[in-house]
């Protein structure tokens, strides 16, 4: 995730009442929480410089998380964090080499940076990437690096609007697709159009907990999406700032608010089953996901 002013505003926002929410409600043993597979989180220089890895599966812990996609800025945090629980981090790589390039899609090293990297045989996708217009979607770079992902069978972590979304299927509707923040601003309706034209997208839902809640209740027309098409959400907490990490609990007890508010087989479906099903249970799958 980009950093920014909206940004860093809605951490800063999120933060007070996250913490007091932590602070109010009941400690709870991880194992009686409902489990969250994350798929959104990243262990970026900021974050490794701050927290050992140690202390990041301790945050995972606490918060009842038991799987982790991650992604880093550079690669490394990512395989910091692997190396230490094989069965709980899910890597997937970033692009980004040492910062978040805005033009990384037009530059060819940065592509076979990619290509060498996922020689490793660890990484489950690439991403999470940004695109914001529809012509970075259709570089010779991106062509390639979707050619890459459709031989490995690996997912694309994309940070976009509508219209990059739509082309990269133009291109190969083979794709499988992970939408970052359901693309943070897209309403229910635009959402269930893309879901429904391509069923080899899905969806993650970091940064949204607001709109489907937006007063405490249930929004109805998302709620009416989750249950039209439960098997295509997963929730996400984008750790993309250290700040973040200081209310990791908070973010991750946000989506099981909203997911308590559903039937329970389409809650444990986005809070950990969909995930799985796209990028396994690891050896914690038996315990987390028993009914």
């Amino acid at each position: 995730m980009m950093g920014g002013a909206v940004k860093t505003l809605s951490v800063g926002l999120l933060a007070v009442a996250l913490a007091a929410m932590a602070l109010s409600a009941p400690a709870v043993a991880a194992e009686k929480m409902l489990p969250i597979f994350d798929t959104h989180v990243h262990y970026s220089r900021e974050a490794w410089e701050s927290y050992s890895p140690r202390v990041i599966l301790d945050k995972l812990t606490a918060a009842g998380v038991a799987r982790a996609l991650v992604s880093s800025t550079p690669d490394d945090g990512t395989l910091k964090l692997y190396r230490e629980d094989k069965e709980r981090i899910v890597p997937i790589l970033r692009p980004y080499r040492g910062r978040v390039d805005i033009g990384w899609f037009r530059d060819r090293g940065v592509i076979d940076y990619v290509a060498g990297r996922l020689g490793r045989g660890v990484y489950r996708g690439i991403g999470e990437f940004h695109l914001l217009y529809e012509s970075d979607a259709r570089t010779p770079e991106i062509r390639r690096l979707i050619r890459m992902a459709v031989a490995r069978d690996i997912i694309l972590h994309v940070h976009s609007g509508a219209r990059p979304l739509r082309a990269l299927f133009a291109i190969e509707p083979k794709l499988k697709i992970l939408w970052a923040h359901a693309g943070m601003a897209a309403p229910p309706g635009m959402i269930r159009r893309l879901l429904e034209r391509y069923p080899q997208l899905w969806t993650e839902l970091s940064f949204r907990a607001e709109d489907i809640v937006p007063d405490g209740r249930l929004d109805p027309a998302w709620r009416q999406l989750f249950l039209d098409h439960p098997g295509r959400f997963m929730v996400g907490t984008d750790t993309y700032i250290n700040g973040r990490w200081e209310i990791y609990s908070g973010l991750v007890e946000e989506h099981r608010r909203w997911l308590a508010l559903l039937p329970r087989k389409v809650a444990k479906a986005i809070a950990h089953g969909n995930a799985v099903k796209l990028f396994g249970a690891g050896g914690r799958g038996g315990v987390w996901i028993s009914p």
